[in-house]
């Protein structure tokens, strides 16, 4: 079912299925607040683990990889999409089977446990292809070879989705793969659209008179492809010199990609600076990882940094972008948003604090995660109206019909 654009939407259904960051928003909204707030209670001890959940660190992280994450990516790339090719969003039915697919995938995380391996990695994968082929599709009907290679990217998810669920290799090393995977879509794509973003509203403000965002180059290059390199080698050998080397050298190849963009210019404006902010944590987080390979603190200090602090985000001010824009609303953070962007980055701030301070670590991993669930809070009060409501424009018409 395509939505019609001649007429005005008779339901809140065809709203919410009217474009893939709707839906995939609103199931990252959710999954941040119910995933992490079950985690939270499972370790604390306020609630009982379930019986067919018997590694529920696994759970945790699969959770917030492939569900959050996963969620966030299905919304950001089938509504770039149709920026990229000029067509129709996909709409309608296809965005339905897309989010019961992800609801059946978090079902067979969750009970998982007492079925047939084979079982779960087809309930698992489902979303994946589903998702490969929507956005292949729009892409192919255009014409639109250059954007081709995206779908590497979400076959990689697919395989490393059955080899979680297949038992192909450990559970955490699919994990830290999947986070590595996750480290080149925000080196990719943070790396297109932040310097873009910036230049944009530079220019806009200031004129050509303000510096400008550095262009693409080697820097930009060399981060790119220290990045997978160091984190593959972290995976399987995270305790040796020449993994810290190397992570110590992606890390110093984002700061300084980080540094060219000239995000301190942007600090008069939320909803822009805080994509500096969440790429500058995948800086951090490597450098991190680089101190853990020589034990200097826990890797977990690397590990949350990189997905509380960009992951987390990243994917807030990406979504908070796209379902300002899409819907035809103005491009600013306002009070609440704001507070959910400094919350956000402080339960990032106070996670990695954890992990360099065992003794209160206890202590700070429960203030971090609450501080998650009052960000991502904050976050669903502002945004959820918006996602699951009709667009400015729509807003506007409906009101002048109205008065005629």
């Amino acid at each position: 079912m395509v939505i019609n654009l001649e007429r005005l939407p008779e339901n809140r259904f065809e709203w919410i299925f009217s474009n893939g960051f709707r839906p995939m928003f609103v199931l990252v909204s959710l999954q941040a607040l119910l995933a992490l707030g079950a985690w939270l209670g499972f370790w604390a001890g306020w609630l009982p683990v379930p019986e067919q959940l018997p590694q529920p660190l696994l759970w945790h992280g699969h959770e917030m990889l492939f569900g959050f994450v996963g969620a966030a990516i299905g919304g950001f790339l089938l509504a770039a999409v149709a920026n990229w090719t000029g067509r129709k969003p996909v709409s309608g039915l296809p965005l339905v089977l897309l989010a019961l697919c992800w609801l059946l995938a978090r079902v067979v995380a969750f009970w998982g446990g007492v079925w047939p391996p084979a079982v779960n990695a087809l309930g698992a994968v489902a979303y994946w292809l589903l998702l490969a082929c929507l956005f292949g599709r729009e892409l192919i009907r255009a014409n639109n070879r250059r954007n081709l290679k995206v779908l590497v990217i979400i076959g990689a998810f697919a395989l490393l989705s059955l080899a979680f669920h297949l038992h192909w290799l450990p559970g955490l090393d699919v994990l830290h793969l999947s986070l590595v995977l996750i480290l080149v879509l925000l080196t990719l794509i943070g790396g297109r659209i932040t310097p873009a973003f910036t230049r944009n509203w530079l220019k806009r403000t200031s004129g050509d008179e303000s510096p400008m965002p550095a262009l693409f180059g080697p820097v930009d290059i060399t981060a790119a492809a220290l990045t997978p390199l160091a984190g593959v080698v972290w995976v399987f050998w995270p305790q040796q010199w020449p993994t810290a080397l190397l992570l110590l050298g992606a890390g110093l190849a984002q700061l300084i990609r980080l540094i060219r963009w000239r995000g301190w210019l942007t600090r008069s404006e939320p909803l822009l600076l805080v994509l500096h902010l969440g790429y500058g944590w995948l800086a951090v987080g490597l450098l991190l990882l680089a101190g853990s390979s020589v034990g200097l603190w826990l890797a977990s200090a690397g590990v949350h940094a990189l997905t509380v602090g960009a992951m987390g985000g990243m994917i807030m001010a990406v979504a908070s972008r796209a379902a300002l824009g899409h819907t035809g609303r103005e491009l600013k953070a306002g009070p609440l948003l704001t507070l959910a962007f400094i919350t956000l980055h402080l339960a990032a701030l106070v996670r990695v604090g954890a992990a360099v301070a065992p003794a209160v670590m206890m202590q700070l991993i429960v203030i971090s995660g609450l501080l998650w669930l009052f960000a991502f809070g904050c976050f669903a009060w502002r945004y959820l109206p918006i996602l699951l409501g009709p667009s400015v424009s729509f807003s506007e018409r409906l009101k002048t019909q109205k008065k005629n």
